[in-house]
C-alpha cells in the first residue's frame, strides 16, 4: 500500500487482486459519502474467521475495532479486501509493526484509524472467492460465468 502513495491524493479505492465479487463496489464507494473509510464485509464460519481480520461493530454498526486472526472470535463479520480508503491510511501504515509471520496487516493500520476517531463503516460485498489453491480459480471462472 505505501508504495502506490506518490500515486494517490485523496480517498481511494484498495481491492486484493486475489479477490473476486459478484457485486459491484458501487455500494462500499457510496457509502464513503457517510463514513471516513468503508470495508467491504462478509459473514463467515467461527473457523474461517481465525484466519482472516475480524470486524468488531460498536451499537451503531460502525466499526469499533479489528483483530487480525483471533483464536476465539468475537465476531464472524471478516474484512473481504475490498476497503474504501482516506490518505490518511498511509500515516497509520508507516506506525506498524510486521506480525509474527513477517507481515504488516492493513486491518491493522485501518484500527489504528478506528482509534484515532476516525468513522469507518461497512457494507456486505456479497459473494465472493479469495483465489488461493487451483480450485478457487476454477471456482472463480464459473462464478464470472455466470
Amino acid at each position: 500500500v505505501l508504495r502506490a502513495e506518490s500515486q494517490i491524493d485523496g480517498d481511494f479505492l484498495l481491492v486484493n487482486g486475489d479477490n473476486i465479487f459478484t457485486r459491484s463496489v458501487g455500494p462500499i464507494v457510496d457509502a464513503s459519502e457517510r463514513f471516513d473509510a468503508v470495508l467491504g464485509v462478509e459473514e463467515v464460519s467461527p473457523a474461517v474467521a481465525q484466519t482472516t481480520g475480524v470486524i468488531q461493530t460498536d451499537q451503531t454498526g460502525n466499526v469499533s475495532n479489528i483483530v487480525e486472526k483471533p483464536a476465539d472470535p468475537s465476531s464472524t463479520l471478516v474484512t473481504t479486501g475490498c476497503y474504501l480508503l482516506p490518505e490518511e491510511i498511509f500515516m497509520a501504515c508507516e506506525l506498524l509493526q510486521p506480525s509474527a509471520e513477517g507481515e504488516y496487516q492493513l486491518s491493522e493500520a485501518v484500527g489504528l484509524l478506528v482509534h484515532a476517531g476516525y468513522d469507518v463503516g461497512t457494507v456486505q460485498v456479497g459473494e465472493r472467492i479469495n483465489v488461493n489453491t487451483p480450485e478457487d480459480v476454477e471456482r472463480a471462472e464459473n462464478l464470472v460465468r455466470r
